[in-house]
């Protein structure tokens, strides 16, 4: 009687090198796809708005009248828009509110009837987003956005963006504006934490 015993071959040490590495480049390719998407989703929803001419989706903050008859500046549905993208972080949404932090001020100073007569651009100096839109340090809008150059530093990806309009059929870039977005995982997700001007 014979007895055949069944044993797991071993790969060896350069198959497993191989497998790793191919499971290592894999992994790279979807993490960029992933990251691609990403860096884009702020603008591929900023200038929807924007170029928009019948659009209400708030994409900034808002005025509304706050307490004893002043002015209070509301993030709330704008907040609630950037949330439903899935791509943006609280700490994003943390530092819009800190960069409007002499607006907040300013504006719980005014009374909600004056601001309710008034045109916006009168409270620019506090508030520039009532002169121009700020994402794109324009009053006019671009038709799209574009990755430039995507990098991975330690294990946060930089995205380099640049704005385009379209005419005519023929592609304008512009050069002077590159906004840089800062993608950081969190909790198993790729989030924008910061878009730099």
């Amino acid at each position: 009687m014979f007895y055949f015993s069944c044993t797991n071959k071993q790969k060896s040490p350069e198959m497993k090198a191989q497998k790793e590495a191919l499971f290592a480049a894999e992994s790279r390719v979807n993490e960029e796809e992933i990251i691609k998407k990403v860096s884009t989703s702020f603008y591929d929803w900023y200038l929807m708005r924007i170029n928009s001419l019948t659009d209400t989706v708030p994409f900034d903050y808002i005025f509304v009248e706050g307490k004893n008859g002043k002015c209070k500046v509301n993030f709330e549905p704008y907040f609630t828009q950037l949330k439903k993208l899935g791509t943006i972080s609280e700490k994003f949404m943390n530092r819009e509110i800190k960069r409007a932090e002499s607006c907040i001020k300013h504006m719980e100073t005014v009374d909600w009837i004056e601001y309710d007569k008034s045109e916006a651009y009168e409270y620019e100096d506090y508030c520039p987003d009532c002169y121009y839109m700020y994402w794109v340090r324009s009053q006019e809008p671009y038709t799209g956005v574009e990755i430039v150059k995507t990098v991975k530093k330690e294990n946060i990806w930089y995205s380099t963006l640049q704005f385009f309009n379209t005419y005519d059929g023929k592609t304008y870039r512009e050069n002077n504006l590159t906004p840089v977005v800062k993608i950081e995982n969190e909790n198993g997700k790729w989030m924008i934490t910061e878009i730099t001007l």
